[in-house]
């Protein structure tokens, strides 16, 4: 495993680290890397719906497929509960 050693924190910055690493029951090198995992992870999660997206858009032009909707999703909305109110749904 890998070692970060961070420099020049502020005093009052670590003093409210310990606090928090304290309250959860933790150190502070455990509270630390727990930050950095769910960091990462929203980071990983963000990548991958970027990729998803890339690919989505590729293989729409692939297939011809308009990538951008001329369809607001508010009129989508508007025109179901305009359905609801004329009793066709």
């Amino acid at each position: 495993m890998a070692t970060v050693q961070v420099r020049d924190v502020p005093d009052d910055v670590a003093a409210i680290i310990a606090e928090k690493a304290n309250a959860e029951h933790k150190s502070v090198s455990a509270y630390l890397r727990d930050l950095m995992a769910a960091d990462v992870q929203r980071e990983l999660q963000r990548r991958a719906i970027a990729q998803w997206n890339a690919d989505l858009k590729q293989t729409q032009q692939k297939l011809g497929i308009p990538v951008r909707s001329t369809v607001s999703s508010a009129d989508v909305v508007r025109e179901i509960r305009d359905g609801y109110d004329r009793g066709s749904e």
